[in-house]
């Protein structure tokens, strides 16, 4: 069966690691897609602590660490996520 990059990019826009699963590389899109379930998982568990500390923005451990921790986590993880993309269709 002849692999079509464009179709490994498409998926793995859709499921990071999906792409490189299609491409015959297995152990790599499984690593990308168990990489993205954590990433996502702990930009989640910033995302509840930031929701439900009711915080005060004057204060800077309560609002401002779980939200630069959010951002930084979720500037990561579409880099990632970018980067997964290219790869695929290489």
């Amino acid at each position: 069966m002849d692999k079509r990059p464009i179709i490994a990019l498409l998926l793995s826009l859709c499921v990071p690691g999906l792409g490189h699963i299609y491409a015959g590389k297995g152990d790599k899109g499984a690593a990308i897609l168990a990489s993205s379930i954590i990433i996502g998982s702990l930009n989640i568990i910033f995302l509840l602590v930031f929701a439900s500390s009711n915080p005060d923005p004057t204060v800077f451990w309560s609002y401002w660490i779980p939200r630069i921790g959010h951002d930084v986590l979720a500037f990561w993880s579409l880099l990632f996520w970018a980067w997964v993309i290219a790869d695929s269709f290489k």
